[in-house]
């Protein structure tokens, strides 16, 4: 029973998701019938005439308007103005370096002496 209830929503919706044509046959004024499709006759059904005169049919579309819209983000980035900073003139470049020499400092190794690495260091093993 659920899967029957089911099945016949399921059609339910689809046709009036997709849309369905409904027509509508006025004769002499008053609404002589409704029929699910569109439907061409030259001649009126119920009283024979044409449906030019006095007759005629209306035609519409039952669909579900979609009103669904995709989710958009807005993020607005204000841009970050660069502020101009004016420091005083206590630095000046020109007087540190001149006359200034640089020295290399050597990392080689070291000098040749007369006393045994193992004195120098304190390290006596026997």
């Amino acid at each position: 029973m659920k899967k029957v209830l089911a099945i016949v929503l399921a059609v339910t919706y689809l046709a009036i998701a997709s849309g369905v044509v409904v027509s509508v046959h006025y004769c002499m004024g008053e609404k002589a019938g409704v029929a699910i499709g569109e439907t061409k006759a030259d001649t009126c059904g119920t009283c024979g005439m044409d449906n030019e005169g006095c007759c005629h049919d209306d035609v519409s579309v039952v669909k579900i308007q979609d009103s669904h819209s995709m989710a958009t983000a807005h993020i607005d980035f204000v841009k970050a103005e660069a502020i101009a900073q004016k420091f005083p003139a206590v630095f000046h470049t020109e007087s540190l370096f001149t006359g200034a020499t640089l020295v290399a400092n050597a990392h080689g190794p070291p000098t040749a002496n007369a006393v045994p690495r193992y004195i120098q260091h304190c390290v006596f093993r026997i």
